[in-house]
């Protein structure tokens, strides 16, 4: 409450209010000064009262604490900026004041395959859900306080998670720690590393899908070291299988044709084969080399912090975004492309955190850039219930006026992805003869 409705309620004056707040002590969290003093009772943590520090990895792996959050009853946060935040805030955030958690640390949640992961792993020990999806804001900070230290994008939160960063920058620096897979390791690391996901439910840092998947280090034959997230297939033979194999040599595909064709950043990928699976090794965007770090979040946390817009298409929330003057134009017409080569290659999965942002400073003051398009492939045809194929109906929509030259451009993109895909010998016979179909459909479309 504001200082003026505190007065109010309590029916005291001024001095007895600054009496009654400093008798209260650590119960009582007060920012600004003067008429906008505002305050709020403390909420503990695992009956602990103090602060949590929030810090920021930065690309060359140095870490700086930007901020300390005091939590609030009954929910949300008050943060004590002792850095430039970097990401766009209303009022209300920028006087220190969260509904709930800041929007950048709700995608560091743990979530998706490597979450639900990490949360069965580690649950008895943390006294936390087996489930993260049913765990509260206070069973998250919990966790990330404690084992948070492979997030992501760049923050960490609390000083243990902080230190055990500090023990693995210390490790790294002095040549002492895991060396990085090289090119002629990956097939062997691999078929280990998704044995290890599938029997023991650890994947390694926390970030999201539902595709079964791990994290790695990779050093390729220039030299360069990156981290990188690998999705995986099944070993058997089943039609399942060969069917999320076909969806994961795609999904390589329309990386590929994103940046060739429409000039769309996307993350870089691979495809390797191992042990009956086929593995796609995808470039983290929030990772540089061994050590650095980048922000990153999503969609999903921004428009529930900031806009709250129910199941609008990526189009509109880049103009939502844009309009606020945190997101060039030049990135609002590729969300544009983005969005309708996605409707075109049949993803069907294109929902609200597959959708990211990254901080971009604009006009003087925080912004977005776009980040590097990921997870997009022709969910249209991914097994039902994860092993049957029933069959689907590729019934492309035409644009209206206004989308018409985007839309152009998107299907040309979006045939030639039907066609490499249709040409490609790493995808079977089947779905092969599928993406031909597609590239006629879409050849007639724009034919008319």
């Amino acid at each position: 409450m504001q200082a003026g409705e505190l007065l109010k309620s309590l029916g005291v004056s001024r001095a007895t209010l600054m009496r009654l707040a400093r008798a209260a002590g650590n119960e009582i969290i007060v920012r600004g000064s003067a008429r906008r003093t505002t305050y709020a009772a403390r909420r503990a943590l695992r009956g602990s009262l103090a602060a949590l520090p929030l810090y920021r990895v930065d690309e060359c792996g140095d870490v700086q604490e930007i901020a300390r959050l005091d939590l609030t009853y009954p929910d949300g946060c008050a943060a004590e900026f002792l850095a430039d935040f970097g990401w766009p805030m209303d009022a209300d955030m920028q006087a220190g004041w969260f509904d709930g958690l800041p929007y950048p640390l709700h995608d560091m949640r743990p979530q998706g395959f490597l979450g639900r992961n990490f949360a069965r792993h580690h649950a008895e020990m943390l006294q936390v859900p087996a489930d993260p999806q049913d765990w509260s804001d206070d069973h998250a900070l919990h966790a990330m306080s404690m084992l948070g230290v492979d997030l992501l994008g760049n923050l960490i939160i609390g000083e243990p998670a902080c230190r055990q960063w500090l023990e693995r920058l210390q490790t790294a620096r002095l040549g002492r720690g895991d060396a990085p897979v090289a090119e002629h390791e990956v097939e062997q690391a691999y078929a280990k590393l998704a044995e290890t996901a599938m029997v023991q439910g650890v994947g390694g840092s926390s970030a999201g899908g539902e595709f079964p998947k791990f994290t790695a280090v990779r050093q390729y034959s220039d030299g360069r070291v990156q981290h990188v997230l690998v999705k995986f297939s099944g070993s058997d033979d089943s039609t399942g299988t060969q069917r999320w194999a076909d969806l994961l040599v795609c999904e390589h595909l329309a990386s590929l044709i994103l940046s060739e064709h429409l000039g769309v950043g996307s993350a870089a990928s691979r495809i390797h084969h191992s042990s009956g699976r086929t593995f796609l090794e995808v470039e983290r965007f929030d990772r540089h080399g061994l050590l650095g770090r980048s922000g990153v979040t999503s969609w999903s946390s921004l428009n529930a912090a900031l806009f709250g817009l129910a199941g609008v298409p990526w189009t509109e929330a880049a103009r939502q975004v844009a309009k606020r003057g945190w997101l060039s134009e030049h990135d609002t017409s590729n969300i544009a492309l983005l969005w309708h080569f996605g409707q075109l290659i049949g993803n069907t999965d294109m929902h609200e955190g597959n959708l990211s942002f990254q901080p971009n400073a604009r006009n003087g003051g925080a912004g977005l850039q776009l980040s590097p398009a990921y997870d997009m492939l022709p969910m249209l045809y991914a097994p039902a219930r994860g092993v049957e194929l029933p069959a689907r109906s590729f019934e492309p929509k035409l644009p209206l006026p206004a989308q018409r030259v985007d839309w152009n451009h998107a299907a040309h993109a979006a045939t030639a992805f039907w066609q490499t895909a249709a040409a490609d010998e790493r995808i079977s016979t089947g779905f092969r003869t599928i993406c031909a179909d597609n590239a006629g459909v879409l050849l007639k479309l724009m034919a008319r």
